[in-house]
């Protein structure tokens, strides 16, 4: 009886109908006065959902030394604004380890990347109110995963070491690892397999063909039903959930928009079954911040640079895509229909 009556909690813990949110990043170039814009904006809206991610490296940027001051900005700052957190701390970060340098080389199970890893879980754990329900202790894991599959048990029993670490200080907060829905497409032994012990599945969601080319608006009722079944009754929390608009990859403005519209009918018919999803993102990068990405990456291909580049309801400038006027119309119905 003991497994019915802790799933039938954890499901107690998923809001009524999901919070929606967006990455409310501002504009291109914004000066620190104009950096509240997207969050005024997204709060405007009535998003509820906000994210916040922060690499372990940037966490612990020298050995012992931890630097929680950009975590607890956003775990303070964001629910003055009515937002609902989720935090993500990256071990991994899609194809990329961000362990602390000196760490960065050793085998994921070394003893001193256990207690190193342990000791920063705690501390984050005493910063954490009640506004942050959600942690996930690692990005994409699955996509570095498929590149080193000798590292996937080794990740996946720190992650569960972090989550008992968590859950020992604070009981109230359901801990998952981040996933793409590709990644439980293609790899899903991989995915369940890291996800095991975890209390809430996370993924990110982007609808891209082999080669970056988007794939049609209408695989979107399709994929949102494969992420609730992979989610194997437990809330699902989609992370990112993004459509580029560039011509290069076969897309446009319109079908962006109609993305939106797709995500929210899905997401409509598995209400009960989602915590929260959030678009990525408000404002595209811009040039300076898409090259950078391209180095984190290790990926110059122009369309992939055509993807991270036209991801935004809005352009770098702020001039809105038709998908800001679909996102606002669907947020406020969302909002008058119940959502929190």
């Amino acid at each position: 009886m003991l497994v019915p009556l802790l799933l039938s909690a954890t499901l107690a813990m998923a809001p009524p109908r999901p919070l929606v949110g967006v990455a409310a990043n501002p504009p291109a170039g914004s000066t620190g006065a104009q950096f509240l814009v997207g969050i005024r904006d997204a709060q405007r809206m009535g998003c509820r959902l906000m994210t916040t991610s922060h690499k372990w490296s940037d966490l612990e940027p020298k050995p012992g030394e931890v630097n929680l001051k950009p975590l607890e900005e956003a775990l303070r700052g964001l629910p003055v604004f009515g937002f609902t957190v989720a935090l993500t701390i990256q071990t991994l970060d899609t194809n990329n380890r961000t362990l602390p340098p000196d760490l960065m080389a050793k085998p994921l199970d070394a003893p001193e990347v256990r207690t190193r890893f342990d000791a920063l879980v705690k501390q984050i754990a005493a910063k954490l109110g009640k506004s942050c329900p959600w942690v996930m202790l690692a990005n994409e894991a699955d996509v570095y995963l498929a590149a080193h599959p000798n590292e996937l048990e080794p990740f996946s029993t720190l992650m569960e070491q972090g989550r008992r670490t968590l859950r020992a200080a604070r009981p109230d907060i359901l801990v998952g690892v981040t996933c793409t829905h590709d990644g439980l497409r293609d790899r899903p032994a991989a995915v369940a397999r890291m996800n095991r012990e975890m209390d809430i599945r996370t993924m990110t969601y982007y609808p891209l063909a082999p080669g970056f080319s988007v794939r049609p608006v209408g695989d979107v009722a399709a994929d949102m039903a494969r992420m609730v079944r992979g989610a194997g009754g437990k809330p699902l929390l989609i992370q990112e959930i993004g459509y580029p608009a560039a011509e290069l990859l076969g897309s446009s403005g319109a079908k962006q928009a109609a993305f939106v519209d797709a995500v929210f009918d899905a997401a409509d018919r598995h209400a009960p079954a989602i915590a929260g999803f959030c678009f990525f993102i408000l404002h595209d990068f811009g040039d300076k911040l898409t090259d950078q990405l391209l180095s984190y990456y290790r990926l110059p291909d122009p369309k992939f640079r055509a993807y991270l580049a036209t991801l935004g309801l809005k352009e770098a400038d702020g001039k809105p895509r038709p998908a800001y006027a679909r996102f606002e119309a669907r947020t406020a119905r969302w909002e008058k229909a119940g959502g929190e």
